[in-house]
């Protein structure tokens, strides 16, 4: 059998075939895997004048180790003498299960290796246990990042700054509160940037960013809120605007309806729609 660019021919003369993995019979032939069976190149070994004590001996091939596979292993095609009985110790076998698989199934990957799946398996172990270690146990004393209460800054050009980058955000994303308003084009000088919020009882909090002409009225804009925040038309109890303040929320104050909205709230304000408070 003469060797090719890759792999040998067959050394029976009807094929001829190259094979990428040649098989040597104990006749001291080579032929592919179609032709390596006894009765199929007319081994010489079935020559019954020949005495039985001059043969070689019959290497038994193991077969790929996946299921149904008829394949000859690696480690088959490696080995002069493999036994079926013993475990194959070569480079040919899979590294991971040490099982022997043919050329098409010696990834572990297309065997389904369960020495890979016990590889992945104690690799998340260990991962577990490394975050076990240094993150099942929370630390005995708050970090002094956290104990420190963030207190607003009284700084007046802080202040100036963080106004601006809110109302830079607010822009972005504040939606027009009169309907009437989203397909105009109002110059954004002219329009007064909120976030509402619904502090309604049996009400869910709702809140929304809204934008408004600097020309509307309170009462104007109280009920296109109502309408912006779900509020329905049958609601009967009073609603009124009220603007929260930061320092005492409990001296806020409803905002006078007959007065401009502009005049009584600033940009990046959170103004409140609740229930018209009782007057005593």
């Amino acid at each position: 059998m003469e060797p090719d660019a890759v792999g040998l021919r067959c050394d029976l003369t009807s094929c001829n075939e190259v094979d990428f993995l040649p098989i040597k019979c104990h006749c001291n032939k080579v032929f592919c895997r179609y032709h390596i069976s006894l009765d199929k190149h007319t081994c010489a070994s079935l020559d019954a004048s020949e005495p039985s004590e001059e043969r070689a001996p019959i290497v038994k091939r193991r077969r790929c180790a996946l299921g149904d596979c008829k394949k000859p292993s690696l480690e088959s095609v490696i080995s002069q003498e493999v036994n079926l009985e013993t475990k194959p110790t070569s480079s040919a076998a899979c590294t991971k299960c040490l099982l022997s698989f043919c050329i098409d199934h010696r990834h572990p990957d297309l065997h389904s290796c369960t020495g890979l799946q016990k590889q992945e398996s104690d690799e998340k172990e260990d991962a577990q246990d490394i975050l076990a270690r240094h993150f099942s146990n929370p630390p005995s004393h708050t970090p002094l990042a956290v104990r420190r209460t963030v207190k607003p800054p009284t700084d007046p050009k802080k202040l100036a700054q963080i106004q601006k980058v809110t109302l830079m955000k607010m822009r972005h994303s504040a939606s027009a509160g009169d309907p009437r308003d989203k397909s105009s084009t109002v110059p954004v000088n002219e329009r007064l940037h909120i976030k509402t919020r619904l502090e309604v009882t049996g009400m869910p909090v709702q809140e929304r960013v809204l934008w408004f002409r600097k020309s509307v009225v309170t009462g104007k804009a109280l009920d296109l809120i109502s309408a912006n925040l779900g509020v329905p038309p049958s609601y009967q109890t009073p609603l009124c605007l009220i603007k929260q303040s930061g320092s005492d929320p409990s001296s806020c104050s409803p905002l006078q309806n007959d007065l401009l909205l502009f005049e009584q709230v600033e940009d990046t304000c959170t103004v409140m729609l609740s229930a018209l408070p009782h007057s005593d």
